[in-house]
């Protein structure tokens, strides 16, 4: 199944791109909307200033009775429509009509604005209205405030200022906001580009790694340089070593099978060449007796290795199970030192057992599967330890669990390889007789009975190996 990089790179800039944009475009609209309302709230609060003198300016008090006329006199007098002013006044009665316009003119003309009725009907919350003139669709704000004659509204005074040059500023900055952002999606872009290729060229490696790994080559090594010290990093590595565990399985696998193959052959080929010769005419007794205790040795060699395989694929596949009773720890180590001294005699080795308690209780567990162990261990020192050489089997109890060791002086075993030994299928040296399983399986039954078994040796000085079982593995029994 391919990988598709590309799509991923499209990805990748999409999303980091569509994220900028939000925010660049969130961020330029409320910058804009801000700077906006912050040059009208100074042209509003500019307007309402200028109301209030003028009401100011209406309402100073005097005995004397005060016309329309007289307050519109008042008004003109202070403002004396300036041509440079910023403001432009307007002087309206009560029917809406223009009496002075903003360029000190007197007309009639009808004006219909929301800040014109606001005033007329004395609005309290008089405010300033923006709004574009329908004659050269200038955009401009007004305010207007009544004029009061013996309490009645006669008209309004009206202020309006342009707000075409704060629109120009607005635009200009809103041309140079955009421009600001064009040029930060540009950096954005190259920023995203460099960031999915970051992503995709350990990707890359990876996907050559598969592939020599897809084709068997399990030597391969990663580009350490390419990969980061990151999540995309730690999966690469994570690739790197499982490669390396499966190159190992492997060559064990290679390995077991060569030494099965060889632990098949001798046997088959012993009882297969004496089947032949015990055909013969004229075989001896003793040589009928020597043929036929070959072929049960060879028989029960055999079985054991096919019971070895058995179990391993019981292991392999968690359906080796324990049957729990009552064991005597010390009739077992008892039984399986006086089976094997058969064996131990034969190449002049001392085996012996010994208890450190004073007395050995019974304890929960499996018997056989027990007994398979403690026959492992003591097999396996047999086989390695030299002629004249001695076995020790040692048990010690306490409340809580038992603990058997099996010591021996035999070859022992290389330091590198001590965390190998209880792997399946390893054997330190392939030319001895054996399977490679025989302590993986021991080690695993052990677990089954809540213990561990630990591993204590040095070349050609000797092995010690250990392993606990607890007392009580169900309550009730």
């Amino acid at each position: 199944m391919a990988l598709h990089f590309e799509g991923l790179r499209k990805k990748v800039i999409k999303n980091y791109f569509t994220i900028i944009i939000i925010t660049v475009t969130l961020f330029e609209g409320l910058f804009l909307a801000y700077i906006q309302n912050y040059y009208y709230d100074i042209i509003k609060h500019t307007l309402k200033s200028q109301i209030n003198l003028t009401n100011m300016s209406m309402n100073t008090t005097t005995m004397e009775p005060v016309s329309f006329e007289d307050k519109i006199n008042n008004i003109l007098s202070q403002g004396s429509f300036p041509t440079n002013s910023k403001f432009a006044i307007q002087i309206i009665d009560k029917n809406r009509n223009v009496i002075i316009d903003q360029y000190g003119f007197k007309t009639k003309e009808k004006v219909n604005y929301e800040d014109v009725y606001r005033a007329l009907k004395d609005s309290k919350n008089i405010a300033p209205h923006t709004y574009r003139l329908p004659e050269n669709n200038e955009h401009v704000m007004s305010i207007s405030t009544p004029i009061k004659v013996n309490n009645i509204i006669e008209g309004v005074v009206r202020y309006t200022v342009s707000l075409e040059k704060v629109d120009t500023a607005i635009l200009k900055l809103s041309l140079a906001l955009i421009l600001a952002g064009v040029f930060i999606l540009l950096i954005a872009i190259s920023i995203s580009l460099r960031f999915a290729e970051t992503l995709i060229q350990p990707l890359r490696e990876l996907k050559q790694f598969a592939n020599e790994l897809a084709h068997g080559n399990y030597s391969v090594k990663l580009k350490n340089r390419n990969i980061s010290d990151d999540e995309i990093g730690d999966f690469a590595q994570t690739f790197e070593y499982m490669a390396g565990e499966i190159d190992k399985s492997r060559k064990l696998k290679e390995e077991f099978i060569s030494s099965i193959s060889h632990e098949l052959r001798t046997p088959l080929t012993s009882i297969k060449g004496w089947s032949e010769t015990l055909g013969y005419e004229g075989i001896t007794t003793d040589e009928l007796d020597l043929g036929l205790g070959i072929i049960q040795d060879e028989t029960e060699r055999l079985i054991k290795l096919v019971e070895e395989l058995l179990d391993f694929s019981r292991l392999s596949s968690d359906r080796i199970k324990i049957q729990v009773d009552m064991v005597n720890i010390e009739e077992l180590a008892k039984g399986v030192v006086n089976q094997l001294k058969v064996k131990t005699n034969e190449k002049n080795i001392t085996l012996s057992y010994k208890f450190q308690s004073d007395e050995i209780k019974c304890i929960q567990g499996d018997k056989n599967r027990l007994r398979q162990v403690l026959i492992n261990l003591v097999q396996n020192s047999i086989k390695f330890t030299h002629d004249g050489g001695f076995i020790t089997v040692n048990v010690s109890q306490d409340d809580e669990f038992t603990t058997i060791c099996v010591e021996d002086d035999g070859l022992g075993i290389e330091k590198e390889n001590l965390d190998k030994v209880l792997d399946k299928f390893f054997q330190e040296d392939y030319n001895k007789a054996g399977s490679g399983l025989g302590l993986a399986i021991s080690s695993e039954i052990v677990k089954l009975h809540s213990g561990e078994m630990k591993l204590e040796s040095e070349k050609n000085v000797g092995t010690k190996i250990t392993f606990t079982l607890k007392n009580k593995l169900i309550e009730s029994i």
